[in-house]
């Protein structure tokens, strides 16, 4: 079955890392992946997350494999799977089971296989056949839920238009932004005259580097612009709406894809909280899920720790942090280590607020002050 017809660029999973926004929201992404900690954690009778030993979430998080680190591992699996839909990491176990490392591989060099009794495994190029649970695969999403759709291709007809329109403003500022002239003679011109005229303006005027040199005209002749300039094709706002078509289909915000036109610092501390609802946190859940299935424990999940992340401004933390100390939500010392401040002495008690205490906590007599012992 043939491709349809683009009125655009052919835009590859690797090519498209080309266009600027693109790479902007790629890198994001799986940079932001990369840099939250994870560690593994069950959930108690009383609903509240508990960090457990987990070899497997030690690996995913520090060391998965002897050539690169957890940050490098996160980032480049978020990456391929941002561009081609799926990406692959071979689970590599001792006799006894044991997780030992997550090797990365090729999406490329990968191939899904289902059979009618719905029994799954993968053929690597060079490896063979590797088994559905020995492969950590973090996916896009796809039409039947087992196998990653590239956005890349999906929205292959928009970025197509962006290249093109790259590719057109490219070649424009190549010539200093000047558009296509006529030198219009009110005479008639030999072959040679002609093509002399046209040499001598080349020399003198094609490039960027002879932009702003006077045109001198002689014997009548006068000069006539066949195309429209860069603000007539409206070149800049077309390549603010790519920017949107980008921010569309990575879920990233436009702000941080750095268009600031009518952005505040307000609006962006609020759109921190949108970037992780819309488009981080359904990565995490992808990559939360498989690791479940395949490298954890019973009753265990992969937990992210969005503290960095999600603490917006300096003041906006001390304010909610102070209200969570009065409400009694948070001791002072753990306001204080949230924050980055060493705890302090006397500080490791919640407070009780006021109209929230019982009538023996109202009725208690203050504790008697100590003797100073200097009298």
């Amino acid at each position: 079955m043939g491709e349809p017809a683009s009125s655009g660029e052919r835009v590859s999973e690797d090519g498209a890392l080309g266009i600027v926004p693109v790479y902007r929201a790629v890198t994001m992404i799986s940079n932001d992946i990369g840099r939250l900690p994870v560690f593994a954690a069950t959930v108690d009778t009383d609903g509240d997350l508990l960090e457990v030993e987990s070899a497997a979430a030690d690996l995913i998080e520090s060391e998965p494999n002897r050539w690169m680190g957890g940050f490098e591992f996160r980032r480049t699996l978020t990456s391929q799977a941002l561009r081609y839909g799926n990406a692959f990491a071979s689970i590599v176990r001792n006799g006894r089971g044991e997780v030992l490392e997550l090797v990365p591989l090729l999406p490329g060099d990968v191939s899904l296989h289902v059979s009618p009794n719905l029994g799954m495994h993968y053929t690597h190029n060079v490896l063979g056949q590797i088994e559905a649970e020995d492969m950590l695969h973090i996916r896009a999403p796809g039409l039947d839920g087992i196998w990653g759709e590239s956005p890349i291709r999906r929205a292959r007809e928009a970025l197509g238009t962006i290249k093109a329109m790259e590719k057109s403003g490219g070649r424009l500022y190549a010539q200093a932004g000047v558009p296509k002239l006529a030198l219009v003679h009110p005479g008639a011109l030999s072959p040679a005259a002609i093509q002399t005229i046209s040499d001598s303006y080349q020399a003198k005027h094609a490039g960027a580097a002879n932009s702003g040199k006077p045109l001198v005209l002689g014997e009548g002749m006068r000069v006539e612009r066949l195309n429209m300039s860069l603000e007539d094709q409206m070149f800049m706002q077309a390549r603010d709406f790519s920017v949107q078509e980008v921010s569309r289909l990575f879920g990233v915000p436009v702000v941080y894809l750095s268009e600031h036109s009518r952005s505040t610092f307000a609006s962006i501390v609020e759109l921190t909280r949108t970037y992780w609802d819309g488009c981080l946190a359904h990565w995490t859940a992808a990559w939360s899920e498989e690791v479940r299935r395949k490298l954890l424990a019973p009753g265990q999940r992969l937990a992210w720790d969005t503290k960095d992340l999600l603490k917006g401004s300096f003041s906006d933390q001390v304010q909610s942090l102070r209200s969570a100390v009065e409400a009694g939500l948070l001791t002072r010392n753990e306001a204080r280590q949230r924050l980055g401040l060493p705890t302090l002495p006397g500080l490791d008690e919640p407070l009780t607020p006021a109209n929230t205490q019982t009538p023996a906590e109202k009725q208690a007599p203050a504790a008697p002050e100590e003797p100073d012992a200097t009298a």
